[in-house]
C-alpha cells in the first residue's frame, strides 16, 4: 500500500516572524502548565488526601467519644440510682426501730408475736450488710394474710425469705387460728462515721 504525497506547504520568512513570539507564549504556556501542575496541583492532591484521612480518624474518635459519653451518663444514673435505693435502705439503728413496727403492726392486724430473734451479719466495707428477723406469729387466717400484706408491701425494703404455715393445735380440737414462722430479710446501709 502506498501513501499518497502530501503537497508540502512553504510559509513565507516574514509570516514565520510573526508567529514566533505566538510559538514562544505556547511553549511558555505549556511550561507553566507542567510547573503549575507539578508544583500546584500535586501537592494539593496529597494535602486533600491527608485531609481526608484527618477528617475520617477525627470523625471515627468523635463517633468513639459520644459512645464513651453516653456510658458515663448511663453509669451516672445507674449510680444516683443505687444511691438513692441505698438510702431506702435502713441502719443499724432503723432496724431495732423496725423490730418495734413489725411488733406494732401485727398487734394492729390483731396477730400475737411471742418473741423475736434477729440476726446481722458480718460488716464487710462499705457494702450493705443482711439483716434478718424471725418471729412466730399466731392469729386468724385473714388477720396473718393481712400482715403478710402488710409486710409485703412495706415502704422500706424488705423480703419475706420464709414463711411456713400450720394449724394451731388447741386442746378443745376446735382449730380456729393459724400458726407462721416468718423470716423477714433486709439490708442495712453502711453508716458514715
Amino acid at each position: 500500500m502506498r501513501f499518497p504525497r502530501l503537497p508540502v506547504v512553504t510559509v513565507p520568512k516574514a509570516a514565520l516572524r510573526r508567529l514566533v513570539p505566538l510559538t514562544i507564549l505556547t511553549g511558555l504556556s505549556l511550561l507553566g502548565t507542567l510547573l503549575s501542575y507539578g508544583y500546584g496541583l500535586r501537592p494539593a492532591e496529597d494535602h486533600l488526601q491527608m485531609a481526608e484521612q484527618a477528617y475520617q480518624s477525627a470523625k471515627q474518635a468523635q463517633a468513639t467519644l459520644q459512645q464513651t459519653h453516653a456510658q458515663q451518663v448511663r453509669a451516672r444514673t445507674a449510680q444516683r440510682q443505687l444511691d438513692s435505693e441505698r438510702q431506702a435502705l435502713p441502719t443499724r439503728e432503723e432496724f431495732t426501730s423496725l423490730a418495734l413496727a413489725l411488733s406494732e403492726l401485727a398487734k394492729r392486724e390483731q396477730v400475737k408475736i411471742p418473741g423475736m430473734g434477729y440476726d446481722i451479719q458480718k460488716q464487710d466495707g462499705t457494702e450493705p450488710v443482711k439483716a434478718t428477723i424471725t418471729f412466730r406469729a399466731t392469729g386468724e387466717y385473714a388477720a396473718i394474710y393481712r400482715l403478710v400484706h402488710r409486710l409485703e408491701t412495706a415502704e422500706r425494703y424488705l423480703v419475706i425469705e420464709r414463711l411456713d404455715v400450720a394449724r394451731e393445735h388447741q386442746r378443745a380440737m376446735v382449730t380456729t387460728g393459724v400458726v407462721v414462722n416468718i423470716k423477714v430479710a433486709t439490708y442495712l446501709r453502711h453508716e458514715a462515721a
